[in-house]
């Protein structure tokens, strides 16, 4: 649709629908008291209900007291299906209001709605009915105020010969128990459940009501069932002991993502001289013919038959006819004489209207002139029903909000969460934000109970009003596919948290099936319901996201990480990076679509770095658990710790993690501290991002959760998928991720919003869903980096750089508008690359895998921005590819405050070689150190030591990896080697100097030795080596600590053991007195300390006149000072003196 179109017609709605729209809710002054009821009749509330909501009955002018509520049955789907725009007032019946005050004896009756709804075909003459998919209780709100009530009137009798003594009765058993898709390796999905289960050939009876059955009439029998066997089953069915028919059913394939059952649904007509009691007992035999397992279940049973209209042992009884439909006027008669009856006609059941009982020889007769089908209901007003829920509510009024950029829905309890966060969006985002409890989106948009169409109707009645503004919606809360908790995983806390998300009428196929939030961003007037399959699309107009937490402390771990990514992230060339990993097999399918999406961002985005973790570059291992890849698990882990805009990983997977090969697991995402520098996460693969299952913690909820890690965000797969989907939604997500100088504002929904328009239609479009903020942006470095003229000595400026030779280059930091930032001084980092170059894997499981990449660094080092310029020197190592052909420049500039970055690129022509400017023959200078800048002839440390390596050398430090044997070499104990060029930054304006930091995990106990070999840019070596000391690495070591004499006088001497004998330690002796005051602090450094150590004491002499008689405690802390190691202990002195 074009867009000036779309306008157009949207303007035209909003004057349409707006005219019906309250913009004022009921609730929002007066008291209040919501009353739930579970099933339809006639529902009386009296004295106790109102005293319990606190209600001065005194107080009551019974001719003021009003009824609202909307029924039972769920809201539709399809925008443009009308519904109520706020709670309607009902007509209800008060007892006693006529001498204007409420009386012990008063009381109101009214009819209350089920739930479930039945549903007439007028044409076929039949009736079913539908289940809520989400509440088993309607609700309804009491309220006092000015103005009469409306109240139930009573019709004018007609006269008729048309008598109707029969009605068309509709009774059914569902019980929803099972999930069909709850069972491994799945997890429960889709809105349809499932009763009964049968096994074995077992039968199971359901009974049904049989009075006053008309005879020689035809009973209609629906049978809905599923079989869930790997062959051909059938039910066999009976009423009152007699065969009535077979219902044969097909069996499911082995598939693993196949239908996991087969539904029929089948009719038969029966006669009802079958019935010769008040009892219709309907059997189902499970035959499972020639197969050793398997079973079925029972989705419904329902009949539809003709029963003459006689309350009998009912508490009501609900009745209408199709022959009405025959009729001008008509007439019912009632086989009952008792007199104390009532009729109301429940056609609109917000407005019952009394029928005129006439009495004759059968009994009651009451009449009617409508040409439309009519419902009624008889009952006895001593047998009303008592609400089964009532409670007070407070005053609300959304509909009376004006249209916010951010809404963000969630439960009461974490309400100051989400508060928390709307302030944060509001200070520094500077958006305007709304916060609406799922509680209050209920009370007034669906009459109090759950439906989650009643959010999306919250948020379309927000858009309608200003469809420019609103642009994302915030869901707090995490989801569960069983909507009404059926399995009771979950307790109440957890429940009241919880923010539906919309489950698919597709409920027995693992990939067809889904939870979606993007139900509550189709806004358009024919959106809301669409066909289940390629062609049912819909397009988001907001950008939707949710935060799947499931506890307080959850709510404000991630408030605070939210905010900390925006307020307290590290500034640095993570920030540059983009993290590609794929799995390896399937003929290099996803390798292949990595490497597609990492051209693409080198196409488009050439300013960003690619990092590539293809499973097939790593070797693999053969356990007894199948095969493992510890180097591409470890590479993985240091990506995530080190930093990434963006992780994309792309493979198989599943909800605990990725590969079959477990690079990354729970126990990883667990382990991550990456705070300061966490990624949005994309993952193309099966169920990542399943967040509906109440039973299990996805992965992904893990990453977005963890407070001391993880992602910030992750566009995840919340069911199995297609990998040739993935790919649509994977390219579109790079067309749309980084903003153009015209989109400095996007925002995370902006881009999950575009990248879903713009990519694969029909449901598998559903089964990706943003777990994050859609208001959170992502931390881009805002401005842009030029290198704007490169100089080689004897050559001049140029644009072609060759080995050995230094350049000169000059460079900017500039607005986006290309103006110089005169205002940014910092630093920038300066990344050269050879050539990019064809790179091939192992081949492990397939073929070998060729693809392109950067992966040869000729320089990398930093220097100073002085009011946006720059200019340093860089210089070209002998190992460079002497082909002619473009290299790349990456760079990232941080200003000092931390507050500022840029980010560019150049691609200078690289090859051949340069005029040798003079001899060298001398290797680089290395120093080693552990731990900090100490250097020891032997070094104490932990298992995880820091290792620190200064490097100098007047032609620079070869990097290259091109070089044979030229790599930076580290060797520990004389066997273990691992290359150290991607360590190495060269120190600040300079390329003469550098260090590297390379941190050790988990060294054995006991004397170790390494050594480096590093190589200078003419091919010159040195080598170093140190040689240091593992010691256990426990940080609570501290043991037997002692105070002597205890009580004490004038002196007191402390001793502990420790697990630091040898090292050099800082010691802290403090002592508190009772009240908690610091009364005296001791500092000493220990060298090469002894265990146990008793040189510390504390001298009262000093302190003559402080120290009193009084109980005193004491806290000593030892620090490493060799090491990252602290430890304390605490104690307790009795002063007599």
């Amino acid at each position: 649709m074009k867009n000036w179109l779309k306008a157009l017609i949207l303007i035209v709605l909003i004057i349409y629908t707006n005219e019906g729209i309250a913009q004022k809710s009921v609730l929002s002054e007066g008291n209040w008291i919501k009353v739930g009821v579970t099933q339809s009749g006639i529902y009386k509330i009296d004295k106790d209900i109102l005293s319990k909501a606190g209600w001065s009955l005194s107080q009551i002018t019974p001719q003021n007291l009003k009824l609202y509520g909307n029924g039972g049955k769920m809201l539709p789907q399809k925008n443009s299906t009308y519904r109520p725009s706020d709670l309607i007032e009902n007509a209800i019946l008060v007892r006693g209001e006529q001498d204007g005050k409420w009386d012990d004896t008063d009381y109101i009756l009214f009819y209350g709605e089920a739930p479930q709804q039945l549903i007439f075909d007028n044409a076929q003459k039949q009736i079913s009915h539908q289940i809520n998919t989400y509440s088993d209780t309607t609700y309804y709100f009491l309220t006092v105020s000015s103005g009469n009530g409306q109240r139930i009137k009573t019709a004018t009798d007609v006269k008729s010969t048309n008598t109707i003594r029969l009605f068309d009765d509709y009774q059914f058993h569902e019980i929803d128990k099972r999930n069909i898709l709850a069972q491994a390796p799945f997890a429960g999905s889709g809105q349809e459940w499932y009763g009964e289960e049968f096994i074995a050939n077992s039968q199971q009876v359901f009974s049904f009501v049989g009075q006053g059955i008309a005879s020689n009439s035809q009973i209609s029998l629906t049978s809905s069932v599923l079989n869930t066997s790997y062959g051909t089953t059938a039910f066999n069915l009976t009423m009152n002991n007699q065969a009535v028919g077979t219902q044969n059913m097909d069996g499911i394939t082995a598939s693993t993502y196949d239908y996991k059952g087969k539904a029929a649904k089948n009719i038969f007509s029966i006669n009802s001289g079958l019935v010769t009691s008040d009892v219709i007992n309907v059997g189902l035999t499970f035959d499972r013919k020639n197969l050793t397992s398997g079973g079925a279940f029972l989705n419904f049973l329902s009949i539809q038959l003709k029963r003459n209209i006689k309350l009998n042992n009912a508490t009501s009884l609900r009745f209408r006819a199709f022959e009405q439909l025959q009729y001008k006027d008509f007439q019912w008669q009632i086989s009952d004489t008792d007199n104390t009856l009532s009729v109301w006609n429940i056609t609109n059941p917000t407005v019952p209207v009394n029928q005129t009982l006439t009495q004759n020889s059968e009994g009651w007769t009451i009449s009617g002139t409508q040409s439309n089908l009519q419902e009624y209901i008889l009952f006895r007003e001593s047998s009303a029903l008592q609400p089964a829920f009532s409670t007070k509510i407070d005053n609300q009024n959304l509909h009376g909000l004006k249209t916010p950029d951010l809404v963000i829905v969630c439960g009461v309890s974490i309400q100051n969460s989400a508060e928390a966060l709307a302030n944060f969006r509001r200070s520094h985002d500077k958006l305007d934000v709304v916060v609406a409890t799922k509680e209050s989106i209920y009370n007034e948009f669906s009459s109090g109970k759950q439906d989650i169409t009643a959010i999306r109707d919250f948020v379309k009645y927000l858009y309608d009003q200003n469809p420019t503004k609103l642009k994302y919606l915030l869901l707090l809360g995490d989801a569960s596919y069983d909507f009404k908790r059926r399995s009771q995983v979950v307790g109440d806390e957890v429940k009241n948290i919880y923010i539906p998300a919309y489950q698919s009428r597709e409920s027995l196929h693992p990939i067809l099936s889904y939870a979606s939030d993007d139900y509550f961003g189709f806004l358009e007037a024919e959106e809301g319901d669409w066909e289940e399959n390629a062609n049912g699309n819909h397009t988001l107009d907001i950008g939707v996201g949710r935060l799947p937490v499931k506890t307080k402390a959850e709510a404000n771990d991630i408030v605070t990480k939210l905010i900390s990514y925006h307020n307290s992230s590290k500034a640095g060339d993570w920030r540059s990076k983009i993290t590609f990993v794929a799995d390896n097999g399937d003929g290099n399918l996803h390798q292949g679509d990595a490497e597609d999406f990492s051209q693409l961002v080198e196409k488009l985005y050439p300013s960003y770095q690619s990092q590539k973790i293809y499973l097939d570059n790593y070797p693999l291992l053969s356990l007894a658990e199948g095969q493992r890849s510890p180097q591409a698990k470890d590479a993985l882990f240091q990506a995530l710790q080190n930093g990434s805009l963006i992780v994309n990983y792309n493979g198989h997977g599943a909800e605990t993690g990725w590969t079959e090969e477990q690079i990354l697991t729970i126990n990883d995402i667990d382990k991550l501290s990456n705070l300061k520098n966490l990624p949005v996460m994309l993952t193309a693969t099966c169920q990542f991002g399943r967040y509906d299952d109440p039973n299990q913690v996805s992965g992904a909820e893990l990453a977005l959760l963890s407070n001391r890690g993880g992602a910030i965000a992750l566009l995840t797969t919340t069911r199995p998928v297609y990998q040739s989907t993935n790919y649509l939604i994977n390219e579109a997500f790079y067309q749309n991720v980084f903003p153009t100088n015209a989109q400095a504002t996007q925002r995370l929904g902006d881009i999950v919003r575009s990248t879903k328009n713009a990519s694969v239609v029909g449901v598998v479009n559903r089964n990706f869903s943003l777990l994050g903020d859609p208001s959170m942006q992502l931390l881009y470095p805002q401005q842009k980096i030029t290198i704007d003229s490169m100089l080689v000595q004897g050559r001049g400026l140029t644009d072609t750089l060759k080995a050995l030779e230094q350049v000169r280059i000059v460079g900017k930091v500039r607005a986006n508008s290309g103006i110089v930032d005169t205002q940014f001084s910092g630093t920038v980092q300066i990344i050269l690359y050879d050539k990019a170059q064809k790179v091939s894997t192992l081949g492990a499981n397939n073929a070998p895998f060729v693809y392109l990449d950067y992966n040869n660094i000729l320089f990398k080092g930093t220097a100073t921005v002085s009011k946006g310029r720059f200019e340093t020197t860089v210089v070209l190592p002998k190992d460079i590819n002497y082909q002619y052909g473009e290299g790349k420049f990456s760079l990232y500039a941080q200003s000092s405050t931390g507050l500022a970055d840029a980010i560019g690129f150049e691609r200078p022509m690289i090859g051949g070689s340069g005029k040798i400017q003079k001899v060298d023959n001398t290797g680089p200078k290395i120093h080693l150190y552990l731990d900090e800048k100490i250097e020891k002839e032997t070094y104490i440390t932990t298992p995880n030591p820091r290792l620190l390596v200064d490097l100098e050398d007047e032609s620079g430090i070869n990097i290259a990896t091109d070089g044979l044997g030229h790599q930076i070499l580290l060797t520990l104990d004389d066997s273990t080697q691992v290359i150290l060029n991607q360590y190495y930054t060269s120190a600040l304006n300079t390329y003469q100097q550098g260090n590297i930091i390379y941190d050790f995990k988990g060294l054995a106990e006991g004397d170790h030795k390494l050594s480096i070999k590093v190589w200078d840019t003419y091919n010159n070596s040195s080598e170093n080596s140190l040689r240091f000391k593992v010691v256990q690495d426990n940080i609570s070591s501290l043991k037997n600590i002692k105070s002597f004499p205890n009580p004490f006088i004038d002196k007191v001497y402390f001793s502990f053991e420790h697990n630091r004998e040898g090292d050099d330690v800082d010691i802290t002796l403090q002592i508190f007195d009772s009240r908690g005051t610091l009364v005296k602090e001791i500092s000493q450094q220990a060298y090469d300390i002894s265990s146990p150590y008793d040189k510390i004491y504390w001298d009262l002499s000093e302190d003559s006149g402080r120290i009193v008689r009084d109980v005193y405690f004491y806290r000593i802390f030892v620090k490493s000072r060799t090491i990252s190691y602290q430890a304390s202990a605490n104690g307790k002195l009795v002063s007599v003196k």
